[in-house]
């Protein structure tokens, strides 16, 4: 049985398992980023404040700095805690799954899951780059949002991943035993207000599904 661990993982190591095909009609998006957009005024002048405070220093933030100054205050400002559902954000989160052939384990950046001790059932993954890693966030976002379909037992996952102030969400599906479909969105700019209110209106949908 091979081990695999997401920070390390690659294209390449991925294709040993699955048969994964990368899409690029997103229109796979339309039902998720199609409906009117709701943030709130309040919403809006709170994000404005933040791109403010943060637009001079993001570009030279550590790991550390960028998730606590600025994707963090977003994430909160959603509030994925869904109390009557036992379903809330977890940060840097061990994600363990074994099957017959492979062993697939490591920490997550960030999920929302079911779960108040551990996360039981992942339903979205958000991949922040770390600069030390040899791997692109693609790769790890991919791989742990199969493990999650497959943790499921589902056929669909959202997510994203982040590469300082680039915000790349993505849609896997599982089309038969072993196959996976993957799509990208177009990259948003959490500098620019009119993606900034963008993403946030995703991140909102996503809470929406799970309400």
């Amino acid at each position: 049985m091979k081990t695999y661990n997401y920070s390390t993982i690659t294209l390449n190591k991925l294709e040993e398992i699955f048969n994964i095909e990368k899409k690029y009609d997103r229109t796979v998006f339309n039902s998720w980023f199609g409906e009117k957009s709701h943030v709130s005024k309040e919403d809006l002048f709170y994000l404005q404040a933040l791109r403010n405070k943060n637009i001079q220093h993001l570009d030279n933030y550590t790991e550390l700095e960028l998730i606590s100054k600025f994707i963090a205050p977003i994430l909160n400002r959603i509030d994925f805690e869904i109390e009557e559902k036992k379903i809330r954000d977890w940060y840097e989160i061990p994600l363990k799954y074994e099957s017959d052939e492979y062993t697939f384990n490591g920490r997550c950046d960030f999920v929302v899951a079911k779960g108040y001790d551990k996360p039981i059932s992942p339903y979205f993954f958000i991949q922040e780059f770390k600069q030390t890693s040899s791997t692109f966030p693609e790769y790890q976002l991919l791989a742990e949002m199969i493990v999650a379909i497959e943790m499921n037992q589902s056929s669909s996952i959202k997510g994203a991943y982040i590469i300082g102030s680039i915000w790349v969400f993505v849609i896997a599906d599982k089309k038969q035993e072993n196959q996976y479909h993957y799509t990208l969105s177009k990259k948003y700019d959490a500098m620019e207000m009119d993606d900034l209110n963008d993403i946030y209106h995703y991140l909102q949908r996503v809470k929406r599904e799970l309400l």
